[in-house]
């Protein structure tokens, strides 16, 4: 399972990688935050845990402001190691409990991508060893950086646990991230402080808050159950920067079975890695979903491109066939050697002949009369094929210039609505090299 695991991200990696390489400027905003989302949030997040599946279990406390994540924090590790009260919704840090060696793995791993400033170590007497909690900043903090470094976590976790309370579970931007921690298929436990005192009123915000969260796919620690733990009002020890243990006996019993067993945390990492996988579906799908959208732009574009071009080549082979395109002073030169009628007879044999049938002729008449009319003929053979080419660029361009997006925008270049510059200087030694090929080989 877990080589599966690893060959579908790196597989993943490499195609996100490519999206990110293959991204234009003048792609959709979208289009291209979409291409970024999916490359950073493999390499930050994804890959770091597939390639460190041994390290510590990483379990994140999550919240609104005031809900009691300081307060539960504290309570899992047995000591006053994250502020409690009015400071805290201020705190711009998150704090980590973990033993030196864990957090040296985890800074190297799942929080690589979190800058070292903003995550502040809580002392680690209390810690246990393959596993680290972090007290994440509020969710829904008046500053964007705590919201960026609490998203971030969501990400890197392995276990999430939603602090919530009675008052806040239901409020727009707390239950906006439980539906990521949903889709990110990241196994949950929910707590909920000040609960009323009352077991009926207790009962009433339990069945609403599984109302709320009925349809957001959430999953539990060992299946898709999700465990909710109700704390009363005021069940604090005597220090008041924690709970009682037995208010918070059944989300420390899980925690504490995860500390001592080893495999239980392996296979929980597992489980939030394939559901990291999972949830990134609804990106992958939207990516593909840019990517078919360009390439069958591209398609068109290529398709107004061959129309344009192939109607223009076909009118200059009409124009060489018929010679329609010599100028008077060459026909004048041609018609001082062959009757007129003649003119349309020899393009109408394609201009592979031109040397040919201009020799037979004029046979026994002086050289210099022929090198003019092959050099005259060459000249516009040139000048045509140069104006067809620059009506198919205009065209083009026209036709693009009508498109939004991509093509849109390539219209806007100037050089593209006219031929090459150099498209005269390219054809003519070739015309030369022709010629002077049939010559040499009506001289054998």
């Amino acid at each position: 399972m877990v080589t599966s695991l690893a060959d579908r991200a790196e597989l993943i990696a490499a195609l996100a990688d490519r999206r990110a390489a293959l991204v234009r400027e003048d792609e959709a905003a979208g289009a291209k935050d979409r291409a970024r989302q999916l490359h950073d949030h493999v390499r930050a997040y994804v890959l770091p845990r597939v390639r460190a599946l041994e390290s510590p279990l990483l379990v994140v406390l999550l919240g609104p402001t005031g809900a009691g994540k300081s307060t539960l924090m504290n309570t899992l590790a047995r000591a006053s190691v994250s502020r409690t009260g009015v400071l805290r919704p201020t705190t711009r840090e998150a704090v980590l409990l973990a033993t030196d060696a864990d957090a040296a793995i985890l800074r190297r791993g799942p929080l690589a991508g979190i800058d070292a400033g903003r995550i502040v170590r809580a002392p680690a007497m209390t810690a246990s060893a393959g596993m680290a909690i972090v007290d994440a900043p509020d969710l829904d903090s008046v500053e964007r950086a705590n919201r960026v470094i609490a998203d971030a976590l969501v990400e890197a976790a392995d276990l999430g646990i939603f602090v919530t309370s009675a008052i806040r579970y239901a409020d727009r931007v707390p239950f906006d991230v439980v539906q990521r921690i949903a889709a990110r298929g990241l196994p949950v436990l929910i707590v909920v402080n000040r609960m009323p005192a009352d077991a009926s009123d207790q009962h009433v915000v339990l069945d609403d808050l599984r109302r709320v969260l009925k349809d957001t796919a959430l999953r539990g620690i060992e299946d898709a159950r999700v465990r909710i733990v109700g704390v009363a009002e005021g069940r604090l020890d005597p220090s008041g920067e924690r709970l009682e243990l037995d208010a918070a006996a059944p989300v420390l019993e899980r925690v504490d079975e995860l500390g001592r067993d080893r495999e239980r945390r392996l296979a929980l990492a597992r489980r939030a890695l394939e559901g990291a996988l999972a949830g990134l579906d609804p990106l992958l799908s939207a990516v593909t979903a840019d990517v078919e959208r360009a390439a069958a732009e591209g398609e068109a574009l290529r398709a107004i491109t061959a129309k344009s071009y192939d109607a223009e080549l076909g009118a200059l082979f009409e124009e060489l066939r018929g010679g329609t395109f010599l100028r008077t002073e060459v026909l004048r030169h041609w018609e001082s050697y062959v009757k007129a009628d003649q003119i349309t007879r020899f393009f109408s044999r394609g201009l592979g002949r031109i040397r040919g049938t201009i020799v037979a002729a004029i046979r026994g008449m002086p050289e210099a009369p022929v090198g003019v009319v092959e050099k005259e003929v060459t000249s516009d053979v040139v000048a045509v094929t140069v104006s067809r080419a620059g009506e198919a660029a205009r065209r083009v361009a026209s036709e693009w210039s009508t498109r939004a997006g991509p093509a849109e925008h390539l219209a806007r270049d100037s050089s593209l609505w006219s031929a090459s510059p150099d498209l005269a200087e390219r054809i003519r030694p070739r015309l030369r090299e022709h010629r002077d090929r049939r010559a040499v080989s009506r001289s054998r």
